[in-house]
Formats: C-alpha cells, structure tokens, sequence
C-alpha cells in the first residue's frame, strides 16, 4: 500500500516489489503462494480506522490464501506440505508456523478449495452464518444477498441441501442465470433491473424466514419490510455496499419491523465459531464429492493483478470466487 485511498482505490494506492529472502528464522517456513481469496474484508484493512486491523502504508496488503511449503525450519511443517494462513499480496511468504494451518488437499478436492468451499472467510463463513447462526431450517424461505459472491454462491447451495427455499439478489441477467441454473436457486433477483421490494413480495408471499445478509443499505431495508410474521432471522455477515464510505454507514430505516414480527438480527464473526469448523468442513467436503457444491473461480493470473482483482470485487465483475494466482 503506496497511500491509502481517498474513496473508491485506484491503482496509484498500490506498488509493487521485488525482495527477497535470504533467512528463515528458526520454527518458519517458506510457502509458494498459490491460490489467494479475495474477501471484501481487504478493503476495510486500506483504511485509517477499519474495521478489520489497519495496514500500515509500505506493508503488504494482507490476503487469505493456500500455499505450498518449499523451505522450512519448523519442526511441524515438511517441503511440499499445503498450508492455509494469511498469505498477504506476494508470490511467497515466510510465516511462523503458528500462522498457518496445514491442509490436506484429496481426490476431488484440489489444493484452491481452501480458499474457496473449505476456506474460513467463504465456505466456512457460510456454513456459520446460515447454519450455526441463522439456524435454517427445512422449507424456510431464504434470502441470500450478493448471491452470486464466494459467500453467497456457498450459502445458496447449502440453503438448497438442507431443504429451503432460495431467493437470490445479484446484479444482471448473467449472474441471475447463474444462480438459478447454476447454484439451484429458485428465484433470482436482479436488483439493477427490477423492484427488489417488489420482487421479493411475489416470490415470498408469506415473508422471509432467513436472510443472510451481504450488501446492507437499501436491500437490507427491502428485506426487513418482508419479514416473515414471527421468527425470522436476519444474519449480517457483510455489507459491502458501505465498504467506500466507513466513516459514514447507513444503518437499516426499518429495523423496527425486527420488533414487530418478533425477528431477530445478529452479526457475527466465523473466528467465533471454530469448534464448528470440523462440522462445517464434514458437510461442505461430503456435498463437494456428491457434485451439490460447486463454487466456480474467477481467476485473476499474476500478483502485479492483485489490485484489479480487489476492484472487480466492487464492480460486481465476477461470478463466484474470485481469486489471484500468484
């Protein structure tokens, strides 16, 4: 990061480096980037006050990621073992052995699953805030946003095998044929197209049991005003469409329809959640091997491509999981 941005990044705010490594301090290894997620989380992390930690300018713009080990001083991690951690914005990293989880990779199950269906910020993600958190159940009426997203893409998905009715809202007829002839999805919304309020009357004529929630602002509010009469749970995981302007959130107008229809809203953070990992990782894995998880990658080649990649997530220019291959 050159300087931060002022508003929407440009690609005057990033640079790019050539260095290298030269030791390894004991209990460190070295892993060859391969895969890494692109999270709306990063661009929180650009700002003087985020909402995730603040990078410091001249740092490395910090990413998720899968990377397989070449060099090692650990006692724990051997050269060729694939490790998950926080890889950062380079083609290789040198991390603590803490910093990293070692993942085993399997047939139908390629090593970039980790920082897709298996990774913390987008399978497990999902499977925290519908399951451990929105506690769906079979025939409820589910609303994903930014449904054609890594997330939203997972949570429909998993939505659809635990029985539910899915509602989907992206942006375009593209993403609206990939939801429902793609992902499963019942209906899809096309919020640049349409009356979102008006849509989600017709689809969800008795109201929403479930939504999950990763845009905020105005269908937030459009999906507040459809709540289902008693007990329906509102799931903020994100809220993307406020990501340029943290200094000043719109919060919901109508989150008084939450006492109303006796609803509830919670956020919630996945690192919370962890003694659910095994659970979440058992399902995700059995529904990825049976063909009734599939998450597409949008794959942005080059780390000098890394801060196009970070736009495309605010464009809406991808299908599915967007990522950058080192």
């Amino acid at each position: 990061m050159k300087q931060r941005p002022n508003g929407m990044p440009t690609i005057d705010d990033f640079g790019i480096e050539n260095v290298s490594i030269d030791d390894i301090p004991a209990g460190h290894f070295v892993a060859k980037v391969d895969t890494l997620s692109m999270d709306a989380w990063i661009r929180t992390t650009l700002n003087d006050e985020g909402m995730h930690k603040t990078g410091d300018i001249g740092t490395t713009i910090r990413a998720l990621g899968v990377g397989q080990v070449v060099e090692t001083k650990s006692d724990n991690l051997a050269v060729g073992d694939w490790v998950y951690g926080l890889m950062s914005a380079q083609t290789h990293a040198l991390l603590p052995e803490g910093a990293a989880t070692k993942v085993e990779p399997e047939d139908g199950i390629a090593p970039s699953a980790f920082a897709g269906q298996l990774g913390i910020t987008t399978g497990l993600t999902a499977w925290v805030g519908l399951i451990a958190v929105g506690e769906v159940q079979e025939r409820d009426v589910v609303v994903v946003s930014g449904a054609a997203g890594a997330v939203g893409s997972v949570v429909v998905q998993l939505a659809k095998a635990r029985g539910a009715y899915v509602i989907g809202i992206a942006g375009g007829a593209e993403k609206c044929i990939y939801l429902t002839e793609k992902l499963g999805a019942d209906v899809a919304i096309d919020y640049k197209n349409s009356d979102v309020a008006e849509e989600l009357a017709k689809a969800a004529p008795d109201g929403v049991n479930v939504f999950f929630d990763n845009v905020g602002g105005e269908i937030l509010d459009n999906v507040l005003d459809n709540l289902a009469p008693s007990g329906a749970r509102v799931v903020i995981c994100g809220a993307i469409s406020q990501y340029q302007h943290l200094e000043d959130v719109r919060g919901p107008k109508l989150y008084l329809r939450l006492a109303e229809r006796n609803a509830s809203m919670r956020g919630f953070v996945v690192s919370h959640y962890d003694s659910k990992y095994p659970e979440a990782i058992a399902e995700i894995s059995y529904l990825m091997r049976s063909g009734k998880l599939v998450l597409p990658e949008h794959v942005v080649e080059g780390i000098d491509r890394f801060p196009e990649a970070l736009f495309m997530l605010f464009n809406g220019k991808h299908l599915g999981n967007l990522v950058v291959k080192p």
